[in-house]
């Protein structure tokens, strides 16, 4: 397999989506560290359900998001879908929202990804130049996400070990677009990174 076989997954999150977020994040001071053990299904130490307190927007939509990258909540009819469907690499967590009345929201489930894969690879990315705004500078990017698929463990639903990207295979990308779930699936050799967030540099 390549990387052309694989989707960036993302939620498409409006303004008008209700988004709520997590009070166990509120005032830990480890609340990065936290977040990230939740969005990769290590629950040591967590008491559930966890509790979401609505933040903005009114919509109730399949994926909701929480003001955390890489964290979201889906819907019950999204949860049975990926079931029915047999997708692997994904697992839910209970979950209590609240409006900002304080009335529940009910429906939803939290969403962590267990699948995995090597590191993403940006010494096989292209690298290309754009221009956002006319006349603005030249910005350099990577194109193409090379995961590591030696260490892919052929889940539907995967992350690499050090970053918080979300990948899916095509047959779970083709699950979501059948279902009209509200997320963003883009090829992996066609996304792109600046340069300057990227850690790893190409060798001089």
């Amino acid at each position: 397999m390549q990387i052309k076989d694989f989707f960036y997954l993302d939620g498409k999150i409006a303004l008008v989506n209700f988004t709520a977020s997590p009070t166990i994040l509120d005032s830990d001071p480890n609340a990065s560290e936290i977040r990230w053990e939740i969005i990769r299904g290590n629950y040591k130490g967590i008491d559930f359900p966890l509790v979401f307190k609505q933040e903005s927007g009114k919509k109730l939509v399949d994926i909701l998001g929480t003001g955390w990258c890489s964290l979201y909540l889906i819907s019950d009819r999204m949860k049975k879908a990926l079931e029915a469907n047999h997708l692997t690499g994904w697992k839910t967590y209970p979950v209590k929202i609240y409006d900002k009345k304080g009335n529940e929201v009910l429906g939803y489930n939290g969403f962590s990804i267990i699948g995995r894969c090597g590191s993403i690879d940006y010494n096989k990315s292209e690298i290309i130049e754009k221009r956002y705004v006319p006349n603005g500078p030249l910005c350099k990017l990577y194109k193409g996400f090379y995961i590591g698929l030696d260490k892919w463990d052929g889940s539907d639903f995967f992350m690499p070990f050090d970053t918080g990207h979300h990948i899916v295979t095509k047959k779970a990308a083709e699950v979501l677009k059948k279902h009209k779930f509200n997320v963003e699936l883009k090829n992996l050799a066609d996304c792109e990174i600046d340069i300057d967030d990227v850690k790893q540099k190409i060798p001089k």
